[in-house]
């Protein structure tokens, strides 16, 4: 069997084993980060400006903490807005919430939704619903189109830390028992790689002992700028796509 290792952020994690393993990798996995709550004056400014704007929402965690924050009056508060989806998981996420996705898309990256917008956001306010530490593909090309950007972390990644899980994962890449090795965002392979390197000195045991996957575009940038070029990017970036693009490969 393929022995797969990836990061996912605590609330994610055993869903995601359990998807791999059913698909027939024999799994080693950690935690990568922990997700809080963003501040309430990351709410209050969201709310100030959704009405008439475009609202983007960057992942199915967005989704979950917006719902976790308004609860069943989540669906009111971006009543003003339309509303946009990175991913098709984020946009089934946000219609089982009760809102209404306009659109998504072709590539579910902050690319595709760039490439998707083009020059239609011109003049208008577009609403970033994210994490804190998103890529800065959208708040240099909405603003670039002609766009009022307003961008909201409403939820903050915390690094889970050196745990026994992640030390077991770097290990068996020292020795080259691991195959693939996949990241499924830019925060999650630079935190990877700063761990690496803090326990071996460097971080050349990712160039020669293992096989490197990245999820989309930007995670696929960022392992560029970590010095390990990802050997394979799936046509679609998420988790599903990743899993079946290394299975066939």
């Amino acid at each position: 069997m393929t022995v797969l290792g990836f990061t996912r952020p605590l609330p994610k994690l055993e869903a995601a084993v359990r998807e791999a393993e059913a698909m027939g990798f024999t799994v080693m996995a950690a935690p990568s980060m922990s997700i809080r709550m963003g501040d309430d004056s990351e709410f209050s400014r969201m709310e100030s400006a959704l009405p008439g704007s475009v609202a983007i929402f960057g992942s199915t965690t967005a989704a979950d903490i917006c719902r976790e924050r308004y609860g069943e009056r989540f669906p009111e508060i971006f009543s003003g807005a339309t509303v946009l989806a990175i991913g098709s998981a984020t946009g089934d996420r946000l219609e089982s919430y009760g809102l209404k996705v306009s659109g998504m898309p072709e590539e579910f990256s902050s690319y595709g939704i760039m490439e998707m917008l083009g020059g239609s956001i011109a003049g208008r306010r577009v609403v970033m619903v994210r994490s804190d530490s998103g890529t800065d593909v959208l708040t240099k090309g909405i603003p670039e189109a002609g766009a009022e950007l307003v961008d909201v972390a409403v939820y903050k990644l915390v690094d889970a830390g050196l745990t026994p899980e992640l030390e077991a994962m770097m290990d068996a890449i020292s020795e080259k028992r691991m195959d693939w090795m996949a990241f499924t965002s830019p925060m999650s392979a630079r935190t990877f790689f700063k761990h690496v390197e803090e326990r071996f000195g460097d971080s050349s045991i990712m160039s020669s002992n293992v096989k490197v996957a990245a999820i989309g575009r930007p995670t696929a940038e960022a392992l560029v700028k970590l010095g390990r070029p990802a050997d394979l990017v799936p046509e679609q970036a998420t988790f599903r796509d990743l899993l079946e693009a290394i299975r066939l490969s």
